[in-house]
């Protein structure tokens, strides 16, 4: 008797599958293609493979499972098939496309192949589509049209056309080169495309479209012809950008919309056409070589984005839906990247959006399709603590999402919003991990056109609706709605809480705002920074932000500097790397005199990782010691209608040196202090310390707390320490990385320090940022938990802080105006 192995070789979109096959002869089955496209009475030709791998001849019998189902007419070219031992069977499947079939509609054809005995052996499919006709991923002829009568009726929209028209008219489209160069410390080759150079010539396309002029069009074709010549395109390198997943997805991504637009222009030949069906099936096949259930990331989600996009102008279904649901693919993007409040898990704000703005390209390619993505929710999974080549707590970081899980599903309309109560009053949203200051992107456009929501309205309307995707899907006009973000807010999962002094009594720019952090750590893009202050606003000003140092990835500084704790407004122990461990927010108050809350971590500190280029990644990293006990660090922060007060308290089973540190620009004066010894070049010479990075550093002794005065033009921040009265004091240059850009390395930034060596200990600050002149008079403290503060219109404050060592924490404040209480209130 014939041993019957159990598993069948499956070859289907150039990669491989393994199916199990009960009780069935050793049989291979390949097929390489298996969704194509055609119009109605047209007939798609598939082709496979059937190797009999049994050490006896087999006689197989071939079917079409439930034929009196279906639409199309499908003709096997063979029935029964008879295979040598070893042998193999090229078979032909025929498919007539049915006009019963809407366009862009799929029909499944299984095919069942059993032995003589009547072993089943396996079923496969092939999905057949009646084709749409082009374009229909990024526009369509409707959306053409309806901006065209936009652009008539609307100034804004003539003015967004006549200003792209206008960098098209001098857009030169790049020439095609290969470069070969470190990226950071790899080297490897590809075209010199930047990641955004496929939606330049998208946007020509769109000009073409919408002006008629032959120019546009010209340029777009040269461009798609280069990135598609079958022996020096693409096809010859698999790289058109730098070869990383994100920009390579954003590049496939624009240039399908742009081949979508032009595909059956008379300027391509059919071979052309052929050639760039095979670009994008080259990509497709690369990009299944990335996919991971690990590989959790904007990177990721952005090359999936891109191979969702190529996949449907191929209108090959059966992709698509293998980039849906596979492993690594679209559901697990976002049921695992996306939390329950809505935040992209790397809580950084410029890749939060490049994930929401990919997949919101997405959602219109299906809508304009006739799919609904904007409405579909995805199972919410489990995120594993691990990424796909590094295991958790490499040189610190954790992968997975922390705080509450309330949701099952997931999806788009939960991605578009949650960023609104973290933005100012320009709707810019604060800096946190590896983000800059993000202005509002495009893909509110397509949120507000989906969903019809005001606060999408309010955000924009504080846009110049400039984008491309303004000009196509931007509504003509916006309702007058109301500042949606005026209060304070949190969000628990990314961890951020916004503090918003009372709307009634300040204009949204008048209003102070503080932000704080105590959440997700984010993975590759984490700093390492649970309550942290990550952003003052006043009056239009940002005294601090994320990146107010940057060196880039490709820098020693990067994770030596700019992720580690000590550049960030918190208390830093022994001058070492906080650990990322979940956190909790304790308190949350929201008044009439004071918003509040208290966010608190217990956690390890260690060195920082040093960088090593002869690795990949490039860093010797460390470990805690064996013996260093959690610390716990609890920060009570309150904002008022005049100033911002910071309480912390830190605790530990030994001693260690507390370092408070706040990094504002503009040092003026400190007041009360006695410098103590001489002005050090580096607050510290050791490879494994960050504090290597702050040069002239200059210590003094404190006996009766001190006034820090910064001004950075015009806007001022008073720093006033109350406690401890006695301590040592620092001064020194902030760290600076490259070349300034707005916040980012300000050569005149500061770090103030207050350090305490103790076992236990406790920090209390008063903020104060005004222009002109400071509404305070003075500030008496009675003891760490005690004091009054005295305004210069003749009100008093008189606080007291309840538990904060004991953690259930309370803030009375009542406020006397001429020996009298006229306000009073209480946290709850």
């Amino acid at each position: 008797m014939i041993e019957i192995k159990k598993y069948l070789l499956i070859l289907m979109g150039l990669t491989t599958f393994w199916g199990i096959a009960k009780e069935s002869p050793r049989a291979q089955v390949t097929y390489t293609i298996q969704s194509k496209s055609a119009k109605a009475n047209d007939t798609i030709h598939y082709g496979f493979e059937i190797k009999n791998e049994n050490q006896v001849a087999e006689i197989f019998h071939l079917k079409i499972n439930d034929p009196r189902t279906l639409a199309c007419q499908y003709m096997l070219s063979d029935s029964i098939v008879t295979l040598k031992p070893q042998e193999s069977y090229s078979g032909k499947l025929q498919v007539i496309i049915s006009d019963r079939m809407p366009k862009g509609g799929k029909e499944s054809c299984f095919i069942t192949i059993e032995n003589e005995l009547g072993n089943r052996v396996e079923t496969f499919e092939f999905i057949s589509v009646r084709a749409k006709e082009h374009p229909f991923l990024l526009v369509t002829n409707d959306i053409i049209n309806e901006t065209k009568e936009k652009v008539k009726n609307y100034p804004w929209a003539k003015a967004n056309l006549d200003a792209m028209l206008k960098e098209l008219d001098v857009y030169k489209v790049p020439e095609r080169k290969i470069v070969t160069k470190p990226r950071p410390v790899k080297v490897w080759s590809s075209f010199n495309y930047r990641p955004n150079d496929s939606e330049e010539v998208f946007r020509l396309c769109l000009a073409w479209k919408l002006t008629g002029k032959e120019s546009y069009k010209e340029k777009a074709i040269r461009f798609i012809k280069e990135v598609c010549d079958k022996d020096e395109g693409y096809l010859s390198i698999g790289a058109a950008t730098y070869g990383v997943q994100v920009h390579e997805g954003n590049f496939f991504l624009h240039l399908a919309a742009a081949c979508d637009i032009l595909f059956n222009e008379p300027e391509f030949s059919a071979e052309d056409r052929e050639n760039i069906e095979a670009t994008f099936r080259y990509y497709l096949e690369l990009n299944r070589k990335h996919m991971d259930p690990l590989g959790i990331m904007n990177h990721q989600a952005s090359a999936n984005a891109g191979a969702i996009l190529s996949a449907l102008f191929l209108q090959d279904v059966a992709e698509v839906e293998y980039l849906t649901e596979a492993d690594g693919g679209m559901a697990d993007q976002i049921g695992k990247g996306v939390m329950d409040d809505g935040w992209w898990f790397e809580g950084t704000a410029n890749y939060c959006y490049l994930v929401v703005q990919r997949y919101s390209l997405v959602a219109q390619a299906f809508q304009n399709y006739g799919w609904d993505l904007y409405h579909r929710r995805f199972p919410v999974k489990f995120k594993s603590k691990d990424f796909e080549n590094v295991r958790e707590g490499f040189t610190g970081m954790k992968f997975d999402n922390w705080g509450p899980v309330t949701k099952n599903t997931i999806g788009l309309e939960d991605m578009v919003t949650p960023y609104i109560p973290f933005m100012d009053e320009n709707a810019n949203v604060v800096a946190t991990n590896d983000s800059n200051l993000k202005t509002p992107d495009p893909f509110y456009e397509l949120a507000y056109r989906a969903y019809k929501l005001n606060d999408l309205a309010w955000v924009l309307s504080k846009t110049k609706r400039d984008s491309w995707v303004s000009l196509m899907y931007g509504v003509p006009e916006l309702p007058e709605v109301g500042d949606p973000r005026t209060a304070s807010a949190f969000a628990p999962n990314v961890g951020l809480v916004a503090l918003r002094s009372h709307a009634n009594n300040n204009t949204p720019e008048e209003q102070i705002q503080a932000y704080f952090k105590y959440g997700t750590h984010g993975g590759w893009h984490g700093h390492f920074d649970r309550t942290n202050m990550i952003g003052l606003d006043r009056n239009g000003h940002k005294y601090f932000g994320a990146e107010m140092v940057w060196f880039g990835y490709g820098n020693p500084g990067y994770k030596e500097c700019v992720q580690t704790s000590a550049t960030h407004n918190m208390v830093i122990v022994d001058g070492l790397q906080q650990e990322a461990v979940p956190s909790k927010q304790t308190l949350f108050y929201k008044g009439e005199m004071m918003q509040a809350t208290v966010v608190e971590t217990k956690a390890r500190w260690r060195k920082i990782p040093t960088w090593n280029a002869e690795k990949f990644p490039p860093w010797d990293d460390t470990d805690y010691d064996g013996d260093f006990e959690p610390i716990l660090q609890r920060r009570l922060s309150i904002v008022t209608d005049d100033y911002v007060v910071i309480a912390d308290y830190i605790t530990s089973n030994k001693k260690h040196n507390y370092d408070w540190l706040v990094h504002p620009v503009g040092f003026q004066t400190i007041k009360g202090v006695k410098k103590k010894g001489r002005l050090l070049d580096t607050l510290s010479h050791k490879k494994d310390s960050p504090y290597k990075y702050f040069a002239n550093a200059q210590w003094y002794n404190l006996n009766k707390g001190a006034i820090v005065e910064f001004d950075e033009e015009g806007n001022k921040l008073d720093v006033i320490t109350l406690w401890p009265k006695k301590a040592s004091a620092l001064i020194a240059d902030y760290p600076i990385g490259g070349k300034q850009r707005t916040m980012r390395n300000n050569p005149d930034r500061k770090t103030y320090g207050v350090r305490v060596n103790a076992k236990e200990t406790e920090f209390l600050h008063v903020l104060e940022p005004y222009k002109g002149e400071s509404a305070i008079s003075k500030i008496e403290a009675k003891n760490s938990n005690e004091f009054v503060v005295y305004l210069k219109d003749g009100r008093e404050h008189h606080i007291t802080l309840g538990n904060l060592k004991e953690g259930d924490v309370t803030v009375h404040l009542y406020e006397v105006v001429k020996d009298k209480i006229v306000r009073t209130e209480t946290t709850k």
